[in-house]
């Protein structure tokens, strides 16, 4: 009987170590009568854009059909696609017709990040320029600031991004440098 009990135990710290890491992206240490494995963290990718790691770097310097072409600072903001951020314009089309409810694209002034650029943004991930606003192109205009808006599924993930300054990694397709 005791054997049961300290396998439920286990299995509880396995399965609430799993259930945080999924909802939160923050590993927790669970404390098991038993050692236990470290768990491999669960990463939710999609299929279009490498891997990277959580709030790290880059898995490699240069994803598979792309080319690394430079750091910068940019302004960072948030949002998401629909009525509530993008009132008018909230189609369900980004500005050059992919949709925009697919989690892995930013909007940005298209004079200074031509779309498709692969953009690593951290603690984000990969994501690629997809769409424009009014704000990114005022940023340029009048500050010479790169500004670059990620898309988030909820309004209150967008909000809580809040406004950060922080290095990019800017890479090219292969097609566009050679």
């Amino acid at each position: 009987m005791a054997r049961t009990w300290r396998f439920a135990g286990l299995a509880a710290a396995i399965l609430l170590t799993v259930f945080f890491t999924v909802n939160t992206g923050r590993q927790v240490r669970a404390s098991p009568v038993e050692p236990v494995e470290a768990l491999e963290s669960l990463v939710v990718a999609s299929p279009h854009l490498p891997l990277s790691t959580e709030g790290g770097a880059p898995l490699s310097d240069d994803p598979p059909g792309y080319v690394y072409w430079k750091t910068v600072m940019a302004r960072v903001t948030a949002y998401d696609p629909s009525e509530r951020c993008c009132a008018p314009f909230a189609d369900g089309r980004t500005s050059i017709g992919d949709n925009a409810w697919r989690m892995d694209g930013v909007a940005a002034d298209p004079a200074v990040l031509p779309y498709r650029t692969l953009v690593w943004v951290p603690g984000i991930g990969w994501r690629e320029v997809d769409d424009t606003g009014g704000a990114m192109k005022a940023s340029w205009r009048r500050e010479r600031t790169v500004h670059i808006d990620v898309r988030m599924p909820y309004f209150y993930q967008a909000r809580r991004w809040g406004v950060r300054h922080l290095p990019i990694r800017l890479y090219r397709r292969l097609a566009e440098v050679r």
